[in-house]
């Protein structure tokens, strides 16, 4: 088909409308939290609520040029990879958090800690292993080298586990080392009970991982027609609301600031889920 059935056109007409009320209410929460020092589990649930509701409102510019303009489901897949990368890895984080039996449960509380590092960590670990590449390989030189490791030392302080620079092994003074691949996301969060009704994210994202990296299966799953590609767009986009509420419950602790944000969100869910 080259056009919308008439079913899907008038979900699109509702889509539309209830993205810009989501965003709206993301935008809210979001100045509830103004630039200032945070604690670092807030700090990076601020940005992964920022993220959310930022790339959502880029998708709902595309999406508005969808019937006239095609092509643009490559931008909002592209931005939808990202948003179920972030979805799956809060749900991960939330299957170790919701393992803390009670505030004893030293245990599973330093499991949760482990997996919050690792995530953390994570680019500082890359930018490592890129730094010692680009040394190796002449297009850095030694002094350089040293630089760029004492800059991000002193940058991300927080994130090593002793004051003293190792120029040798920098990733040795991590507070993790770990990497998790989304198959590890996919796996914890499809074993454990409270995450596995969100499993079908996986599927969600290798799709769309298929947009970001051209392969021979790209031109295929491009031209699958109007309808097929709406479908998929609504129904990544159900994630992408589910994880703007996830954020809001990360960050209602230990202050609830957005008690009337969350109830909207139920709401606005609610509607969406309908499509």
């Amino acid at each position: 088909m080259d056009k919308l059935s008439n079913e899907n056109e008038s979900k699109l007409s509702i889509a539309i409308p209830l993205i810009d009320k989501v965003v709206n209410v993301g935008m809210d929460a979001l100045e509830k939290f103004p630039t200032a020092e945070y604690k670092i589990e807030v700090f990076v649930f601020i940005n992964y609520l920022e993220r959310f509701v930022y790339n959502l409102d880029s998708i709902n510019i595309l999406l508005k040029n969808y019937q006239k303009k095609f092509y643009v489901e490559t931008s909002i897949g592209i931005i939808l990879r990202a948003n179920l990368l972030d979805f799956m890895a809060i749900t991960y984080l939330s299957s170790y958090q919701a393992d803390i039996k009670s505030e004893n449960d030293k245990e599973n509380e330093e499991k949760y800690n482990q997996q919050f590092n690792s995530l953390t960590a994570d680019h500082i670990l890359n930018t490592f292993k890129y730094l010692k590449l680009a040394k190796d390989n002449n297009l850095i030189k030694s002094a350089e080298y040293r630089k760029a490791i004492e800059n991000i030392f002193y940058t991300y302080q927080f994130l090593f586990k002793e004051n003293v620079i190792d120029y040798e092994s920098p990733h040795k003074k991590l507070i993790s080392t770990e990497f998790k691949s989304p198959k590890d996301y996919f796996t914890r969060i499809n074993n454990h009970p409270l995450t596995r009704k969100f499993a079908k994210v996986y599927d969600l994202y290798t799709y769309y991982s298929k947009y970001e990296h051209f392969g021979i299966m790209t031109h295929f799953l491009q031209r699958q027609g109007f309808d097929h590609a709406f479908e998929t767009m609504i129904a990544s986009i159900k994630y992408v609301i589910i994880g703007i509420g996830a954020t809001f419950v990360y960050l209602s602790h230990p202050i609830d600031k957005l008690q009337n944000e969350r109830d909207k969100m139920i709401k606005l869910q609610d509607e969406f889920d309908k499509l």
